[in-house]
């Protein structure tokens, strides 16, 4: 019983220090004829509510505050793109961006 207390302990440690709803990263601005992404940990992200990224540039690193999404009700859910793939992680909202 002993030994299996501090592997809990690491644990619900290492869950509480996880990004719960919202979360604060650096990222990079991807465009492209698919979308706008962030790049975050060699995973992109779509960003569902343009209008709070769009005046960053592609390739340009951002400090943003965001959080995941199941399904995009914000300015880009009925975007035209192109018919390329871009693989991607799902949406996400951004809430802050520097």
């Amino acid at each position: 019983m002993k030994n299996i207390t501090p592997g809990i302990l690491v644990i619900l440690f290492l869950f509480s220090t996880g990004c719960k709803k919202e979360c604060n990263q650096t990222a990079t601005m991807v465009r492209d004829c698919t979308g706008t992404y962030l790049h975050l940990d060699g995973k992109d992200f779509r960003v569902c509510n343009l209008e709070k990224a769009e005046s960053f540039p592609d390739g340009v690193a951002v400090n943003v505050t965001f959080k995941r999404i199941k399904k995009c009700k914000g300015s880009t859910e009925n975007d035209i793109v192109c018919a390329m793939y871009h693989e991607n992680e799902g949406w996400i909202e951004v809430l802050e961006i520097k």
